[in-house]
């Protein structure tokens, strides 16, 4: 997860921000959860998430383009549980080229991981589903975009975005038994964190213009990005400080919800998937829309297409907002709350199977 629309915000005047939320009407809106309806047990869904987060964050650990052996090793993994599922897997090229600052690692080729749920309509149309599998190199800095320090330890990237992934595969596992109308695109893409953020090395930038290429936006009904999905725990919180407003812009402290962030090109998606969330789960979701010309909007693999104006939102625990651990190398699978971690996947494999099975 990157760029964050918060740090951002906090080089604006206070009273400017405030100005500007107060002009938004209907930015942020908070669904309570939906109080009939029964949750199915979590356990086996907890135990599933548990085991993938332990084996790309403390088996395989550190997972970059600067790590080719185990950036090597996580494609594989992520590849043989798709396949176990019974999808069919391919493999994306993104490579990274000889210009830009990206150091030792120009002029290499690294992998988006892709498997699809084929849909039952003549005219299906496809919902993508995201998430990236690399972590963050070591730099300076948790905040920086570089330079990469190769030789300097990376994070393991339990909660960014091991997390991520894991929902990805446990979705899919959901989502190979029941018959949907619509495809449904399963993407784990390379090459999310910095330095390659929002440039043409990031996977999801890559798949977004192929997907804009063919079958066309027309062809897509919106795009989901998975991204830091673990913390609902309270925990002392320092990076919180350096983003003050967050409160103001509909991101409490509280660690009790999870957030569909958008910008104005994916709010109407968000906000009804927010809806159809709520209806499914009683988990608390929070929907918050920030404006396309603000400086730093996007949160994760949903800016590629936004860039492609295909509708596209991320779902997150907010991150640095709640979570220290973030960009560390304390990044650990341990520091999951996977009870709380199960119920949001749950709620969001109700909701992708319901989105794709639409008229």
């Amino acid at each position: 997860m990157n760029r964050p629309l918060l740090l951002s915000l906090c080089l604006l005047p206070v009273l400017a921000v405030m100005a500007l939320l107060l002009s938004l009407p209907c930015c942020t809106r908070l669904f309570q959860p939906c109080g009939s309806g029964n949750i199915p047990n979590t356990e086996q869904t907890e135990e599933r998430l548990r085991t993938h987060v332990f084996q790309l964050a403390d088996t395989i650990g550190e997972r970059n383009a600067y790590k080719a052996g185990t950036m090597e090793r996580s494609a594989q993994y992520i590849e043989q549980a798709l396949a176990g599922m019974g999808y069919a897997v391919t493999r994306q090229a993104v490579h990274i080229p000889r210009s830009g600052e990206y150091g030792a690692v120009r002029d290499r080729t690294v992998y988006n991981i892709l498997a699809t749920k084929k849909g039952t309509s003549p005219r299906a149309k496809t919902l993508i589903i995201g998430a990236h599998y690399d972590t963050k190199v070591g730099m300076d800095n948790w905040h920086d975009h570089g330079p990469a320090r190769p030789s300097r330890t990376g994070t393991p990237g339990a909660n960014d975005n091991a997390s991520g992934v894991a929902a990805l595969l446990e979705v899919a596992r959901i989502l190979a038994g029941p018959p949907t109308l619509h495809d449904v695109c399963l993407a784990a893409y390379a090459n999310e964190e910095p330095p390659f953020y929002q440039t043409p090395a990031m996977g999801s930038v890559v798949h977004a213009k192929s997907i804009a290429a063919r079958p066309g936006k027309d062809k897509v009904i919106g795009m989901i990005a998975l991204e830091t999905l673990g913390c609902y725990s309270p925990r002392v919180n320092k990076k919180r400080k350096s983003a003050v407003v967050a409160g103001l812009a509909g991101l409490p402290d509280r660690c009790d919800y999870v957030a569909f962030l958008s910008t104005n090109t994916g709010k109407n998606f968000a906000r009804s998937c927010a809806d159809e969330f709520a209806a499914l789960s009683r988990f608390p979701v929070r929907s918050v829309a920030f404006p396309y010309y603000m400086k730093g909007v996007s949160w994760s693999d949903d800016w590629g297409y936004m860039k492609e104006d295909i509708p596209s939102f991320a779902v997150t625990d907010t991150a640095f907002l709640r979570c220290d651990d973030y960009h560390e190398t304390s990044d650990t699978a341990e520091k999951l709350d996977y009870p709380q971690f199960a119920e949001v996947v749950q709620g969001l494999a109700g909701l992708i199977i319901s989105i794709a099975s639409k008229p």
